[in-house]
């Protein structure tokens, strides 16, 4: 049959094309098996129909139906091509060729899922309902249905025909037995939804637009949209692999729901096949979607810690067993080596270990004081002795928790914000004992900072600190001190004298000395106070000390 039908029927937008033939056939008077006989008997294949059929069979229906074949195609899954979905290598000629874009993942199968209160608003099937990147309707803020109660299989399971034998009903319409002539009636506008999480739809949300081919932020930058959705996919694919692991139902409760619904299945293959229940997984992306949506990289380390600190031991090593079970995409990479750093990892130890001590931030110096260091962090690293004794320092503020992070922790020590990430990024690295054993060794270390002349039993190294810092308005302290233990010392010597006492009184970071005005020391100003303090003899060295003591 070749003339057009006599009751034209336009595709509504995102409905699928199986919808659409199917309200076709009935304002035309016809079966939808008819309406497919009318297809093929100009010898027009019906092969991948839902999915990206032959452009003869899209012209052809068009024509049949009197409508725009763009409105046709947009139907089919085929609009999401670049998107959701890679068609790479699909032929309607080949009914093997399919099992390419299988093997991608995350493909459609047979069934949809459905949104019941869509269908009680229009009667139209979404063809979106099939991407198993969509599990919400925003419209109707709830998770998609993906079973139907009644018969208990997906919707649309019919291998016989693209289309329902009972036509545009709101009804299930799956055949029971061998062959098509009992179909499940059950009303699916009945059928109760559960509300999605706010989280769930702000991931949607985020899908949808993606879908639409308008950009996405990825760690606060615009991202292309297929790149948006391959770090979605297999980003979540990599978390429900993790999910897996003791100690995940922890972070979330959809991971314990999967460990039970799964356990009997052994190792799921999660990058080519998702959880089929549409709540696991939108809780899953949804996590995943919160990682990417984070405004900058740290931010989205700082989530995906958590989570990769179940990473189990293997022969591969961690970085090994994390790629064989997901495509690692430059985002992906970008954050699973940020998030397996030395120093995100200790940052993780301390943040989430049981504490304790509650320690004060103002008595904890710059630098832990030499006697510690030669006490308790001896051997602990091998980085220089100065920087395991700041680093030590960083760690205990770390143990606070207005401490997020490195930056902040040098912050509330009064140090440049990207000198406590360079000193962990180096001496994270440099550890030579397990995080376990150097929190250890900070409790001691903080146990000996502890000093029972202060009424609180510490010292504040932050009025230290600010008196140091008035010193340097001052002549009279270190005129005092020159004039009765080291004569003719030049006055120019008075920013070396403060320095040292910042470096052995207040233990304060060299850097950070208030005689250099705000600025890092340079080379010729470091050689400057060496030779100063080698020419020390101890009097002098201790009745410098006692001189911060007196007043300016």
């Amino acid at each position: 049959m070749s003339a057009p039908l006599p009751v034209s029927v336009t595709p509504r937008p995102g409905e699928s094309i199986e919808s659409w033939l199917e309200h076709l056939a009935d304002a035309n008077g016809l079966t939808t098996a008819q309406l497919l006989t009318f297809v093929r008997g100009r010898g027009l294949s019906t092969r991948y129909l839902t999915l990206a059929p032959a452009p003869d069979t899209i012209t052809h229906l068009a024509t049949l139906a009197r409508v725009d074949p763009d409105a046709v195609a947009a139907s089919t899954l085929a609009a999401y091509d670049g998107t959701a979905l890679d068609l790479t290598g699909l032929d309607v000629d080949d009914r093997h060729s399919y099992r390419e874009v299988a093997a991608r993942g995350w493909a459609p199968a047979h069934g949809t899922q459905i949104c019941p209160a869509c269908l009680a608003d229009t009667n139209t099937w979404h063809s979106a309902w099939r991407l198993l990147l969509v599990t919400a309707c925003t419209r109707h803020q709830s998770l998609l249905v993906a079973q139907c109660p009644s018969c208990q299989r997906p919707f649309r399971d019919q291998r016989h025909s693209h289309l329902r034998r009972v036509g545009a009903v709101p009804v299930c319409g799956n055949p029971f037995g061998a062959g098509p002539t009992r179909q499940c009636r059950h009303d699916l506008t009945t059928i109760t939804q559960a509300l999605a999480s706010p989280g769930v739809l702000a991931m949607q949300t985020r899908v949808d637009t993606a879908l639409g081919r308008s950009p996405v932020p990825v760690f606060g930058q615009p991202t292309d949209v297929a790149a948006y959705l391959s770090d979605l996919r297999h980003l979540t694919t990599l978390l429900l692999h993790l999910a897996r692991q003791p100690g995940a139902e922890l972070l979330a409760d959809w991971a314990g729901r999967l460990t039970s619904t799964t356990a009997a299945g052994g190792t799921r293959r999660w990058g080519i096949r998702p959880p089929d229940d549409p709540s696991i997984r939108a809780h899953a992306l949804a996590t995943a979607d919160a990682i990417l949506a984070a405004l900058d990289l740290g931010t989205a380390v700082t989530m995906f810690i958590p989570w990769v600190a179940l990473t189990p031991t293997t022969a591969d090593g961690p970085l090994g067993w994390l790629a064989d079970r997901t495509v690692m995409t430059p985002n992906l990479t970008r954050l699973v080596m940020a998030a397996r750093a030395p120093h995100r990892r200790l940052s993780h130890h301390l943040d989430t270990q049981e504490r304790t001590i509650m320690v004060d931030t103002r008595g904890i110096p710059q630098v832990i004081p030499a006697h510690l260091y030669d006490e308790h962090l001896v051997g602990a690293s091998s980085a220089s002795e100065a920087t395991v004794r700041l680093f030590a320092s960083l760690c205990l503020v770390r143990t606070h928790p207005d401490a997020t992070s490195w930056a902040k922790a040098a912050e509330i020590l009064g140090m440049p914000a990207a000198m406590g990430v360079t000193c962990a990024r180096t001496c994270s690295a440099t550890l030579l004992v397990d995080n376990t054993d150097w929190a250890r060794r900070l409790d001691t270390v903080w146990d000996g900072l502890r000093d029972e002349r202060s009424p609180t039993g510490r010292w504040n190294y932050r009025t230290f600190e600010a008196k140091a810092h008035r010193r340097w308005g001052s002549y009279r302290w270190f005129e005092e001190w020159a004039k009765e233990v080291r004569p003719n010392t030049r006055r120019e010597s008075r920013g070396y004298a403060l320095t040292w006492q910042w470096v052995h009184r207040v233990h304060g970071h060299i850097d950070t000395s208030p005689a250099w005005g705000g600025q890092r020391p340079n080379a010729t100003q470091r050689a400057h106070y060496r030779q100063f303090v080698a020419s020390l003899i101890s009097e002098q060295q201790r009745e410098l000390s006692c001189a911060f003591t007196k007043r300016a």
